[in-house]
């Protein structure tokens, strides 16, 4: 009986011994790519426990992208952990004009298809590019499809000399007639999106009153006169002056403060991006 008993004892241990060895059996892992590592710059846990290293020898063996370098990694790992240079896409066409009508910037990019891994070449920085360009695609003035806009636009003139607010106080935009239209088109530190045009035109009417004003007086049938359009009078949605005319096509003016001086005009050159004498007498801008 005695001996019954001992025999199923033994058998029951036996038993138990060998489920807790299949239960908590430990995989051993040969190098990096049995255990599945491959890591990047120095990491202590990246690592393959009594494993042969490189050197041969047998003990910690790591797979981070430091190892090369501490000479202590595993002998699997130049094989699967190959150094990945970065991969950069081609450079994306240039993009429109950011400003539809004067100075602006072009912008493209070009993405990162593969990033480094394991040492290998770092990315460039540049991703982004930009230079700049001159839009044209937007501009309203001499279109065909906004010319019958511009046709019944009123220019309204003041003579140029009246514009030298850079090098006069006196004739600064935030004091003389025209502060409410630069208080309205420009807030400070915007920076003018498209620089002054001008253009000449060609008197063909002009009212008697203009003749009682000492610088309208000159606006006389046949007169040819340069006008110019400055930043600080250009509407921002059509980025021009109204009543900037139309080449070759009689339009209207009006002279500011001279009352009832008002009259018409044919622009005889196409606008370009000069400015008028701002001290001569027959130069003038419009506001």
């Amino acid at each position: 009986m005695e001996f019954t008993k001992s025999i199923f004892v033994l058998i029951t241990v036996c038993t138990i011994c060998v489920l807790a060895e299949r239960k908590y059996e430990v995989k051993h892992f040969t190098g990096c790519q049995s255990a599945g590592l491959c890591c990047e710059q120095v990491n202590n846990t990246c690592y393959v426990p009594n494993s042969r290293k490189i050197d041969q020898t047998v003990g910690n063996c790591f797979c981070d992208s430091k190892c090369l370098q501490m000479k202590d990694c595993c002998v699997d790992f130049e094989q699967t952990c190959q150094a990945k240079d970065c991969i950069m896409g081609e450079w994306s066409e240039w993009s429109q004009c950011s400003n539809s009508c004067g100075r602006g910037r072009k912008h493209r990019k070009r993405a990162i298809i593969q990033e480094r891994a394991f040492g290998g070449k770092t990315c460039p920085t540049a991703t982004k590019s930009k230079k700049s360009c001159y839009g044209e695609y937007g501009c309203l003035q001499q279109s065909v499809e906004y010319s019958r806009e511009e046709m019944a636009e009123v220019g309204y003139i003041m003579p140029a000399n009246f514009s030298i607010y850079r090098v006069s106080k006196h004739y600064s935009p935030q004091h003389d007639i025209r502060k409410n239209l630069f208080f309205k088109n420009f807030q400070d530190n915007i920076i003018p999106r498209k620089p002054a045009y001008s253009a000449v035109y060609k008197v063909t009417h002009v009212g008697r009153a203009c003749q009682r004003s000492p610088w309208a007086n000159v606006l006389q049938k046949h007169a040819e006169v340069c006008v110019e359009c400055q930043p600080t009078s250009m509407n921002k949605r059509l980025e021009r002056c109204t009543g900037h005319g139309v080449f070759h096509q009689e339009t209207t003016w009006k002279a500011i403060s001279v009352r009832n001086c008002h009259g018409k005009w044919k622009m005889i050159t196409h606008h370009d991006f000069k400015t008028c004498n701002h001290q001569g007498n027959h130069d003038f801008v419009l506001v």
